[in-house]
């Protein structure tokens, strides 16, 4: 039986090409987008799964209450790992790891191996305690992994950097120094190998923290917070209870005394308006959206289940065509059923032989959608910004997509197969039947489906593209055009200034200013405690950034003064003055800031300017306290240019740096790129809506046109009489186009609420976004009706310009 079945459902997709044809192909792409939206998904899900013993692994996080907003954080003191392992029993390991370059070491290096003079640069440094390399089941090439980062003064590089830097050779031993610093060799302790591509840790060197102290009395004060903790719990611990055990002991008995000692006054209130928690190590990609200086790095999980219900969709929309093409077409069919009936075919055998062409049809969509799926992932990965495949090596890949196509064969035809079966053959052989010519209302209301979940795209690709023209065009507060940055200036010591002044004498360079501190993502950061003079024990500090510049630093990146004065390099005096923003002067309360003094932790400070407010983290941030400060932060060189001939200049800066710097490689890099790199995630998404919604469109006019088509056939007697009898052109296009644009229009109704919904869901993640304008959504209904319209005219036009004779006489 199943054999006759395959036979009569090969011929009847055989005999039906049309059909055959625009059912496979909508399919097909709805099958590979789903696979790769999958794979996708299953990707971002599956961060540090692979870590033993995951299940138990924590890091811990705070959330503090600040004029009204929560802000998350996850930086803790260093005291912090020792304290919980000793005081809670549930707690069975901690570990510290640190990345701020901030501090000698962390974030990126110029690297010199150990008799070589060449200066490398390389990034993903962080400092880890030896107890680190346990938690994260840290695996090791070459050296001992409980012992590699036990004793002060050693490293632990990647097996990348190994193969990289020694080939096939066993570096341990080896050492590297740091920066030009020839009196600081880190030995090499261990190779461990890469960080997984789905692991939230991703760094090449692991520097030991054991006999490190990053200033007087760093490692026991508890207000002082650069750290990353990670615990680890023993099996069967309360979640909810020992963090609630930890969050109350932690703030009562060790910040509260500590932050009383040291004059802040939110001592007071600190159990009311601070808490901390315990993030699951699976949960650190995906929910971290709320974390400061966190969010840009992971992923989101809204993005996750928009993805997921995209491809779901496409896939639907792609089935609905199975649907409606079958039941358009079933005055096709009728003669076939009624002749099956009579000869005494049971309604179960017409069920099985529909449902058999219909899961012959998905299966050869499926086959033909993997192998779009695996020409386009390479594309795709590069669009996602992920290392992608198709696990074929996986055991139940192949046997999954076997049973999806099962069920979307069975689920598609489900519907068909019972409505073709239930004709009376009395009446079809009288030829009594033309249900496919009739208003079908599932048919209808599919349609409707199709075209609100296309809208929905639609509407959902110009809002993002309208957020990224906003993020990448406003005015923010700096110039960002026309300013490139030198990186690595540092390993030229106390010859930096000289540098400079060089730079200064290259035709085309304007203005050239020293330091780390740039609104990039990537320069440096810190966190300060600021208050006006006299209230360091009575007024709660105002946090904020503190960034070391000099004198051309406001010149160089167009960053406006609105009151006072810039550093001069003639006033000593400016050494204990600052600029500060608008936003400080706020926080502050400053009406009139100049000439006032500020503190910050004690040493007061001159407020000398006041710049325009600038945004320099990301916009799903507002404009955090800035203070500037004169001094040297020598990493980077910026240069503000004005000149026609870009190549010419570059080679002069490149000279300069030879000669400054002959042994390390001359790096730099354009303002404005890396300020579009900031939002790469965005741009991702972006490009990831538009693909998909165009596929969505395509899919469901793929649909409507031979829906029109079926129609526009079944009518031709219809239209043939009424052209006869005077229809002019209009009339027929009319007759044939405008319930097709009224099931559109139907559908730009309901898409545009939930569109503006789901959207302005998105957008809360901004602090800077574009407004939701109806323009946009009128847009959206317009390119969806213009769609539709170019989609059915083809067969309407042609309907219309039937010879009416001819028709009538071949019926």
């Amino acid at each position: 039986m199943l054999k006759n079945y395959l036979k009569v459902a090969w011929r009847s997709l055989l005999k039906n090409k049309g059909f055959t044809l625009i059912n496979i192909v909508g399919l097909s792409f709805g099958v590979a987008a789903c696979i790769l939206i999958s794979i996708y998904i299953i990707h971002e899900s599956s961060y540090d799964k692979h870590v033993a013993n995951s299940k138990n692994i924590y890091r811990m996080t705070n959330a503090i209450i600040q004029d009204g907003n929560v802000r998350g954080g996850i930086h803790f003191s260093a005291i912090m790992a020792s304290t919980v392992l000793n005081d809670f029993a549930e707690v069975e390991n901690a570990g510290r790891i640190m990345d701020n370059g901030l501090f000698y070491g962390a974030g990126s290096n110029e690297i010199r191996l150990e008799g070589s003079p060449t200066q490398y640069h390389e990034e993903g440094f962080a400092y880890a305690d030896q107890s680190i390399m346990d938690i994260m089941d840290i695996q090791m090439v070459y050296g001992n992994a409980p012992t590699s980062l036990s004793e002060p003064g050693t490293i632990v590089i990647s097996n990348s950097i190994s193969e990289k830097y020694f080939g096939e050779s066993n570096p341990v031993g080896s050492s590297i120094y740091l920066n030009g610093n020839n009196d600081q060799p880190f030995r090499i302790n261990g190779v461990m190998e890469d960080f997984a591509s789905n692991s939230h840790l991703d760094y090449d060197f692991m520097l030991t923290l054991s006999g490190v102290e990053f200033g007087e009395g760093e490692q026991t004060r508890w207000t002082q917070n650069n750290y990353f903790t990670y615990i680890t719990l023993k099996s069967g611990t309360n979640i909810l209870q020992v963090q609630k055990k930890i969050s109350n002991h932690i703030i009562k008995d060790y910040l509260m005394p500590a932050f009383e000692a040291g004059g802040f006054a939110m001592a007071g209130n600190l159990e009311d308006r601070l808490s901390i928690g315990l993030q699951h190590l699976t949960d650190i990609n995906l929910y971290s959206n709320d974390i400061d200086f966190e969010a840009n790095s992971r992923n989101d999980i809204k993005i996750i289940w928009i993805f997921g219900i995209v491809a779901l969709f496409i896939l639907v929309i792609a089935s609905i065509n199975f649907v409606n093409l079958s039941t358009a077409k079933s005055a096709n069919r009728a003669k076939e059923v009624g002749v099956r009936k009579v000869v005494g075919a049971p309604k179960r055998y017409l069920v099985g032989q529909f449902l058999t062409e219909s899961v012959l049809l998905s299966f050869i969509s499926f086959v033909i959608g993997l192998a779009i799926a695996w020409l386009m992932m390479p594309l795709f990965s590069s669009i996602s910004g992920k290392a992608l495949s198709l696990p074929f090596a996986s055991p139940v890949f192949i046997p999954l997509l076997l049973v999806s196509s099962l069920a979307v064969g069975l689920l598609a035809g489900l519907y068909p197969s019972f409505y073709l079966s239930r004709f009376r053959p009395v009446a079809v052989l009288k030829g009594k039947l033309s249900t496919g010519s009739k208003s079908n209302p599932l048919r209808s209301g599919l349609v409707v489906f199709q075209f609100t979940v296309s809208i929905i795209l639609i509407i959902g690709t110009l809002i993002v593209n309208q957020q990224m023209d906003f993020i990448l065009n406003s005015k923010i507060g700096f110039e960002k055009e026309e300013v490139i940055q030198l990186y690595g200036t540092n390993i030229m010591g106390d010859r930096v200034d000289t540098f400079k002044d060089n730079l200064k004498e290259i035709n085309g360079v304007t203005s050239v200013s020293i330091s780390d501190y740039l609104p990039l993502e990537g320069t440096k950061r810190n966190g300060n405690s600021f208050v006006n003079e006299g209230r360091d024990n009575v007024d709660e500090t105002v946090p904020g950034q503190a960034w070391v510049v000099d004198e051309d630093y406001l010149e160089t990146l167009g960053i406006t003064l609105v009151e006072g004065r810039n550093f001069s390099i003639d006033k000593i005096s400016d050494d204990e003055s600052t600029v500060i923003n608008q936003t400080m002067a706020k926080k502050l309360n400053l009406d009139n800031p100049i000439g006032k003094k500020i503190s910050r932790y004690g040493r007061l400070y001159e407020v000398i300017g006041v710049v325009e407010d600038f945004n320099f983290n990301s916009l799903k941030q507002e404009v955090q306290p800035l203070c500037f400060f004169r001094g040297v932060s020598p990493s980077i060189i910026s240069l503000k240019i004005d000149t026609g001939d870009m190549s010419s200049l570059l080679k002069e800066v490149e000279n300069k740096w030879n000669e400054f710097s002959p042994n390390m490689a001359f790096r730099y890099a354009f303002m404005n790129e890396s300020f579009t790199k900031m939002y790469a995630n965005v741009t991702r998404i972006r490009t990831i809506f538009l693909s998909f919604s165009i596929l969505a469109i395509l899919v469901a006019c793929l649909g409507l046109f031979a829906l029109s088509a079926f129609m526009v056939e079944q009518r031709k007697k219809e239209i043939s009489i009424r052209m006869v009898l005077g229809a002019s052109f209009k009339n027929i296009y009319s007759l044939l186009s405008i319930n097709f644009l009224r099931l559109v229009g139907i559908s730009i109704v309901m898409a545009v609420p939930v569109g503006w919904y789901v959207m302005s869901r998105w957008l809360e993640d901004f602090a800077y976004k574009t407004g939701l304008d109806w323009t946009t959504f009128i847009t959206a209904g317009l390119i969806a009706l213009v769609i539709a319209i170019l989609t059915i005219s083809y067969q309407s036009i042609s309907a219309a310009l039937i010879q009416p004779l001819k028709s009538l006489r071949t019926e």
